[in-house]
């Protein structure tokens, strides 16, 4: 029976009943870390129906033609639209037609790999997730929407992957630099019951998180618990995250983490508790 010195919930959410592939790795490689991982998917994601699935396919059609010559620009605007595209197969098969012409943004690095590990399986591209457009501050829609507009041309298309529930700020942020735009909702989530959340009485409790629905799900979570939030220390690399959780939890305190990649989390939270 392996000794644990901290205690990480993983709230990254799920697609359906499978995990993310960095809970997995986390979950494997944990005890080697002397971290105990306590799985819990906040929210469950899910594709969106058929209907919303055609009105995206025909809103690209109305707006670029396969035989058009521009550039098209598709940006990653939240942390699972790689893995959504991937799942959207006539989506994928209407950008592969076009691939001669496309360029990539995403939200953040960690989004880049994603979405380039994304585009390479989904045979739509082999791009490197260093030739993918991110903005400088992780997260951020003004300096995203800025960098797509830098290495844009006159009158070419942008498609925002999207969570149906997304404010759009990306989108928004692109229309103000004056760039066509086609925002592509492609994906949503639900909540899931907060039942499976538990935070450890004994050990120093960290809580991952990489999207906002879960940083709100984790604060009620903790409340629901009646744990202090002293106790809790947050782990992520976006500061509107970082931002989020201490005001809404202002007694917790917040771990940077430079990437996603499971042996960074597991090191930095295995060093913060030395």
């Amino acid at each position: 029976m392996p000794t644990y010195s901290a205690n990480l919930v993983v709230g990254l959410a799920s697609w359906g009943t499978s995990n993310s592939p960095l809970t997995s790795a986390l979950s494997k490689d944990g005890d080697r870390y002397q971290t105990r991982i306590d799985v819990c998917p906040l929210t469950t994601l899910q594709l969106t129906n058929d209907a919303r699935q055609r009105a995206v396919l025909r809103e690209l059609n109305d707006w670029d033609q396969v035989s058009d010559t521009r550039p098209l620009t598709v940006v990653a605007a939240n942390p699972h639209s790689p893995e959504a595209l991937e799942r959207f197969n006539s989506l994928c098969d209407a950008l592969t037609l076009r691939r001669q012409r496309l360029k990539f943004a995403a939200c953040d690095d960690d989004t880049a790999i994603a979405f380039a590990e994304a585009l390479r399986g989904a045979d739509i591209d082999t791009v490197g997730p260093g030739e993918i457009t991110v903005p400088s501050t992780p997260g951020s829609a003004a300096e995203l929407a800025g960098a797509v507009a830098a290495i844009s041309e006159d009158d070419e298309l942008s498609l925002v992957l999207e969570e149906v529930e997304e404010i759009t700020l990306v989108a928004k942020r692109l229309v103000g630099e004056g760039q066509r735009v086609v925002k592509m909702p492609i994906f949503g989530r639900t909540k899931n019951p907060l039942g499976g959340f538990i935070l450890d009485q004994d050990l120093p409790n960290f809580i991952l998180v990489n999207d906002a629905m879960s940083v709100y799900q984790a604060v009620q979570g903790i409340k629901r618990l009646g744990f202090g939030a002293s106790e809790v220390t947050w782990v992520g690399t976006k500061p509107a995250l970082k931002e989020m959780a201490l005001r809404d939890a202002p007694d917790s305190s917040w771990l940077d983490v430079p990437d996603l990649r499971h042996r960074t989390i597991l090191d930095r939270v295995s060093r913060h508790v030395a």
